[in-house]
């Protein structure tokens, strides 16, 4: 059953049929007419029957006649209500059919009906000036959120831009300086190559084994294996740990022979020289896609997606940038083989900012909090969804504090930081730029946090066709 109308609406139906169903007092008009011109004399009341109606306020200092949006009315408005009970008979406003319009009306000369049960014509009309003057408070608050949000809006924009320029000018100045380091290190590598070969080939061997590890071992398996060695080799502490990266396995170790491993406290630093090249490239060739994201900022360069791209080795490289951030951390890395993660159409500078961005987060959050036995835990999860289709899941899980939940939707907003200093210039640039990444490629990122886990899982689709 139909609700029953409230009282105000019942007093408003009656004003609608005793004074406004007279089929005399009907005035039409098509879209775009002109109904009233602002600041014309008008003793008429009006209410809209059909159609809708568009109320514009003219601003008398502008020359060129700008006319500003004031309200929409539709069927049951009044027009001129104010105006008509006050005496001023003056338009406040230009009112214009946005459709095609029927207007019902009275005019001074209406005289109340039944005064004697319903009191005078202003009193019988109380009813609709405040129905009216709720519809305009309305109005009114609906137009001050819209302002707010423009103002908003505009402000972000001028933030936008200044950023923009900011980021142009940094990207000049970064660009020949991150050139010259990427094509130093090259440089470097090859002279390495080719002075280390003429030393040993054996030497070589091991100075290209850690130019090219990129193995993700949990911090506790190594330490846990380094113990191992340490024992059954009789090894010094960080030799056994270089071992542990070149052989990665008890069995692997054995392959390698007593004699290598004899003589690897002479040779590990050729390891981990190869090593360190390693990961000069990785970050040279990073600071360099970065300054090609910082273009993007200001309106230069352009992302490039490219087929084959491998989310596991987005995370590797990850891991090898984030070195200096997780030495005090403990790192849980279960992401498997690459082979074993099918490839997408993406820019692997992009899936490592987020990576980066995350992760960084997660090691800031544990230390400012001191939390006892800092730990993050990286899975990678290949999940196939349908005959055609899949994702690939990340989870990056940390044991900090939290985050809480008046900020779970927040700290996915522009310009919104935790951190005390405000914007932070790093790998990432806010939660903010990894979502927008996220959602470009149709993925998801949600969020999971109580005191003591917090986890941001990341699902990107995958085409079963492409792998």
């Amino acid at each position: 059953m139909p609700a029953e109308p409230l009282p105000y609406q019942k007093n408003l139906e009656r004003i609608n049929r005793v004074y406004f169903s007279d089929p005399k007092r009907r005035l039409s008009f098509k879209r775009g007419e002109v109904i009233l011109r602002q600041n014309e004399a008008s003793k008429l009341l009006f209410l809209v029957v059909r159609g809708d109606v568009i109320a514009y306020q003219k601003d008398d200092d502008e020359a060129d006649g700008m006319r500003y949006e004031i309200f929409h009315a539709s069927v049951g408005s009044y027009i001129g209500i104010q105006s008509f009970f006050s005496q001023r008979y003056a338009v406040s406003s230009e009112i214009v059919a946005d459709t095609d319009v029927e207007l019902a009306y009275i005019d001074t000369d209406v005289a109340a009906v039944e005064p004697e049960i319903y009191g005078s014509l202003v009193e019988q009309f109380t009813p609709a000036m405040l129905h009216e003057l709720a519809v305009r408070n309305s109005r009114m608050f609906e137009r001050t959120v819209e302002k707010e949000a423009a103002l908003k809006r505009m402000h972000r924009a001028e933030m936008s831009a200044t950023l923009g320029q900011l980021a142009a000018g940094i990207a000049h100045e970064l660009n020949n300086a991150v050139g010259v380091l990427a094509r130093k290190t090259d440089f470097i590598l090859e002279f390495l190559e080719s002075a280390i070969a003429e030393r040993s080939d054996e030497l070589l061997d091991i100075f290209r084994r850690g130019l090219n590890y990129s193995a993700v071992t949990s911090s506790e398996d190594i330490r846990r294996l380094a113990r191992e060695f340490e024992a059954e080799y009789d090894l010094p502490p960080d030799i056994a740990k270089v071992l542990v990266r070149i052989a990665g396995t008890r069995e692997n170790a054995k392959a390698l022979g007593k004699k290598f491993i004899a003589g690897l406290e002479s040779s590990a630093r050729y390891w981990e020289l190869g090593h360190d090249l390693h990961d000069m490239r990785v970050a040279a060739k990073h600071a360099a896609s970065i300054v090609r994201s910082v273009k993007l900022l200001g309106g230069g360069g352009n992302i490039v997606r490219e087929a084959g791209t491998n989310v596991h080795e987005s995370l590797c490289e990850a891991i090898a940038l984030l070195k200096t951030h997780l030495r005090e951390v403990r790192l849980e890395a279960q992401i498997g083989e690459a082979q074993d993660c099918p490839t997408i159409c993406a820019d692997m500078t992009e899936l490592v900012q987020i990576w980066v961005n995350i992760t960084k987060n997660a090691c800031d959050a544990l230390k400012l909090a001191q939390t006892p036995d800092p730990l993050i835990k990286m899975r990678l999860q290949v999940v196939p969804t349908g005959t055609l289709r899949g994702f690939i899941a990340v989870t990056i899980t940390d044991n900090g504090p939290g985050v809480p939940e008046s900020l779970h939707q927040k700290i996915f907003q522009p310009d919104f930081t935790t951190k005390k200093n405000g914007l932070q210039f790093g790998l990432g640039l806010g939660l903010a730029i990894v979502r927008r990444i996220v959602d470009s490629y149709e993925g998801e990122i949600s969020l999971e946090s109580v005191p003591g886990k917090t986890s941001f899982c990341i699902h990107l689709p995958y085409s079963k066709t492409n792998t």
